[in-house]
């Protein structure tokens, strides 16, 4: 594993040179002159040269570069234009820790979704839960992340009396249905106390079901229409999460939906495996089977995808930020753009792009951590 591990960071010394030469020369390719952008049109001749040469744009291009990367490796990232000036890197020490808590909440709620609701849909594909969830899944992927937004803050803000009601109405039906199957599934062949004694331990489950649907619904909080709530001020952990919970589901709802049928579809084709089948032979009981045995080899499909789906959902909460007037990355970016402020912009760039080189390194080593072949060289 250490092999492996010293392998894929020689592999990424290229791949973040190449990053890095991508986002200073991005600057290059926008049309227009950066200096005029900064002085205005009505700057003199005087004025222009002296921005340029304090930026550097007078000296030879791969100078330039050399001598921003060494800036940049020393933690000097500028300052930025817009006023008041400050610098570059204290921006982003500032507003990075919003936009991945918000892209770690919705990824670890995507998990929270899609996971057990695909189990639950493997292992009784073709029945009711399973035509529900898939078609609700079309649905989220089929909404793009401003019009979720839109609606979460219209139902969960506006309306919360009507997001309580269906959050109990669809719990009650699902575990309507799932007492059915219970019911469907009671050992018929058994003495009549092992069916009773089956019957009432899955009854203490649904009760438990039902119990938490309740609090879900009654105990759901007034969630803010915008701004933020940082965990190092003295509002604390539930304040944060309070105003973090609604953009962090807005990303995490196509998210789910794409895990979920991934997953899905991967788990169908393990529960057909000769090992399932020996497992089931055996009488181990379901949940072991599903837990311990199949998810892990359907997961490497989910886990690759996962590592784009963080990446994207970095990217996504420009809109998201936007939208909830969160202090983070995005707004950072939309309005650094608006003002021409290069600097800012390119810092940016750098940031999130190393970031998602790295998520998709430790991806890849993830491999190798659940399928010892691939670091012994065997696949």
């Amino acid at each position: 594993m250490t092999r492996t591990i010293g392998l894929k960071l020689l592999h990424l010394v290229p791949v973040l040179f190449l990053v890095s030469l991508a986002t200073f020369f991005m600057i290059d390719l926008v049309p227009g002159d950066p200096a005029v952008a900064i002085a205005g049109d009505d700057a003199t001749a005087e004025q222009l040269a002296e921005i340029r040469a304090e930026l550097g744009l007078d000296k030879p291009a791969v100078e330039r570069y050399f001598d921003w990367l060494g800036d940049t490796f020393s933690g000097n990232l500028g300052n930025s234009f817009l006023p008041p000036v400050q610098p570059v890197s204290d921006m982003i020490r500032s507003r990075l820790p919003v936009t991945l808590q918000i892209s770690i909440m919705a990824m670890a709620m995507s998990f929270l979704i899609a996971v057990p609701v695909a189990l639950r849909a493997a292992s009784n594909a073709g029945d009711p839960f399973d035509r529900l969830t898939n078609a609700g899944a079309f649905a989220a992927i089929s909404v793009p992340s401003f019009l979720a937004a839109l609606l979460l803050i219209y139902f969960f803000i506006f309306h919360k009396a009507l997001v309580q009601w269906t959050i109990l109405g669809l719990g009650v039906f699902l575990i309507a249905l799932q007492l059915a199957q219970t019911v469907h599934r009671a050992p018929l062949h058994e003495a009549g106390r092992e069916r009773t004694g089956f019957l009432l331990a899955s009854a203490a489950k649904l009760s438990a079901a039902t119990a938490a649907v309740l609090i879900v619904a009654i105990a759901l909080p007034d969630f803010p229409r915008q701004g933020f709530a940082r965990l190092t001020s003295d509002e604390g952990l539930l304040e944060n999460l309070r105003h973090s919970f609604l953009p962090a589901l807005t990303l995490a709802l196509v998210e789910a939906a794409i895990f979920m049928r991934l997953l899905r579809g991967d788990l169908l084709t393990t529960l057909q495996e000769d090992f399932i089948l020996s497992a089931r032979a055996k009488g181990m009981p379901r949940w072991r089977i599903l837990f311990g045995d199949a998810l892990r080899p359907s997961s490497f499909s989910l886990i690759t995808v996962a590592g784009v789906a963080l990446g994207r959902a970095i990217g996504g909460t420009v809109i998201v930020e936007t939208i909830f007037n969160l202090p983070g990355m995005g707004t950072m970016i939309v309005r650094a753009i608006g003002a021409k402020d290069f600097r800012v912009v390119q810092a940016s760039v750098l940031v999130i792009a190393v970031f998602y080189v790295l998520v998709n390194a430790i991806v890849d080593l993830s491999y190798a951590y659940l399928d010892p072949r691939i670091r012994r060289g065997r696949v």
